[in-house]
């Protein structure tokens, strides 16, 4: 095997250059610390790229003294090419149409290897949707029958080796949903990805792997319903779950650990800093929904800070905007929220969205000597909800003035009061313009309040949601189980 790929190496050096070949790194040494990565992708990378990829490199770099810069584009466009993303299409792009110049609008090898140090590509879900061999291999053929993708795949492996000093990461391919997918199609799609793990990919080049379709199907043969969108795409939850492997198994190939690392991402480096979705345990109340007793209210005290327990309607952060009034429920004092009179926004492939938010204090609250947020929800369907606490440099500006946040995304049961306790060092950063988070030194967590937003698919705008003793703790509440 060793002389097999020596061979090919050296083949590889007769395309670029003797001299080239011969200072390429080897792919078990580090890359510069500056080195620049492109992912290229439809909507399946986008979802997993909005997970949460660009956040976890902002705080890898800032923690690790590296500046590597991560970038994103769909590939190939809509237009002029065409919204196709297979093995065919970049054999066709990349092999068959090679040179200096754009085929159809879309970059060659040729092209990008001249700025990026890793290139990362994929396929969309349909790649899946695999026909049976005919026995005429084709590596022209746009059929997806596996005789063709092992054609494309070999060709694809032949010319990225052409390129010593830029590294290849692949992602396995996305898997269906069982009802848009027949078995046999589905096995043949595990056995072509299975194909790509045990015989394409080799150890010792610059090619490597990142296994999407082992995340999305858990050994199964189909994408798991509990990950998907109603469609083959990753939901929300799933994405901001698999966006840290994918950015850790990015990190991995550019430090050299690109055949002994995970390919799933899965050895988290422990002394990073990435920005993390808080993923909150909902903590349920034992008591049932027709027999809601009131909790014991949180103690204002230097160790927590109390922004709202509905008690007492005169105090300041109990001013919400449109959507929020105090109410009386099952012999307690809450907050209910009724998203269909809240603002809307539209977050685009995640949908409109509905959203209440607190008044903005006249003056931001400093919160950073606390770790936790602790609140009471009680609704009547399982809802995921999305809690921002926004730092506006200006509380008493205009709310869409350069600002950020720190977001959390919330599972509700449905099944009547539920404790949830979020790190505060834990929540995902979101930035909106330009020099508000410089300005504020970049926190890593949030450290100044300004106000809280509560944000509801637009379809479960007219669930049932109370809110309740939302407070800030220095320690973990003690009478919270884990």
């Amino acid at each position: 095997m060793a002389s097999r790929l020596k061979t090919i190496g050296w083949l590889a050096c007769l395309v670029v250059s003797a001299s080239a070949c011969a200072q390429a790194p080897a792919p078990t040494s580090a890359l510069p610390n500056n080195v620049q990565v492109l992912f290229l992708h439809h909507s399946t990378g986008e979802n997993i790229w909005n997970g949460g990829v660009a956040p976890w490199f902002e705080a890898y770099n800032a923690s690790h003294r590296t500046n590597y810069t991560v970038t994103e584009q769909n590939f190939p466009k809509e237009s002029p090419y065409g919204w196709e993303n297979f093995p065919y299409d970049y054999w066709n792009i990349w092999v068959r149409h090679a040179g200096p110049r754009p085929w159809q609008e879309e970059p060659t090898l040729e092209m990008l290897t001249r700025r990026y140090g890793l290139i990362v590509f994929k396929h969309c879900f349909p790649v899946s949707n695999i026909e049976p061999d005919q026995g005429q291999a084709d590596v022209a053929s746009r059929d997806k029958r596996l005789e063709n993708y092992q054609l494309q795949y070999a060709a694809l492996k032949e010319k990225l080796r052409q390129f010593p000093h830029t590294r290849f990461l692949v992602w396995t391919g996305a898997a269906q949903v069982r009802s848009d997918i027949d078995p046999a199609a589905a096995q043949r799609a595990r056995d072509f990805f299975t194909w790509v793990r045990q015989k394409w990919d080799e150890p010792g080049d610059n090619i490597f792997l990142f296994d999407f379709y082992a995340l999305e199907t858990d050994g199964g043969l189909y994408l798991k319903p509990e990950y998907a969108a109603g469609d083959a795409h990753p939901n929300e939850a799933f994405s901001r779950r698999v966006a840290p492997r994918f950015a850790q198994r990015i990190v991995d190939v550019l430090e050299g650990r690109g055949d002994s690392g995970s390919l799933t991402g899965g050895t988290i480096s422990s002394d990073a800093v990435p920005a993390k979705v808080a993923q909150a345990k909902p903590l349920k109340q034992p008591v049932a929904k027709s027999a809601v007793t009131p909790s014991a209210k949180v103690a204002g005290s230097e160790e927590a800070w109390i922004f709202d327990d509905a008690e007492d309607s005169s105090r300041f952060a109990r001013n919400w905007r449109q959507g929020a009034t105090y109410v009386e429920e099952d012999n307690q004092h809450a907050i209910r929220f009724d998203f269909s009179a809240g603002r809307e926004e539209d977050w685009g492939e995640y949908g409109v969205h509905r959203i209440v938010e607190s008044r903005p204090l006249t003056t931001s609250h400093d919160i950073s000597s606390y770790r936790y947020l602790a609140f009471r929800v009680n609704t009547d369907r399982p809802l995921d909800l999305t809690l921002k606490l926004v730092t506006l440099p200006n509380p008493r500006g205009d709310r869409y003035q350069p600002h950020f946040g720190f977001a959390a995304y919330v599972k509700t049961t449905g099944e009547g009061w539920q404790w949830v306790v979020l790190d505060l060092a834990a929540l995902e950063l979101g930035v909106e313009g330009a020099g508000a988070y410089e300005a504020a030194g970049s926190p890593t967590r949030p450290e100044r309040l300004t106000l809280a937003s509560f944000a509801l698919h637009q379809r479960d705008a007219n669930a049932v949601f109370l809110l309740d003793d939302v407070a800030f703790h220095r320690e973990r509440p003690a009478g919270i189980p884990e």
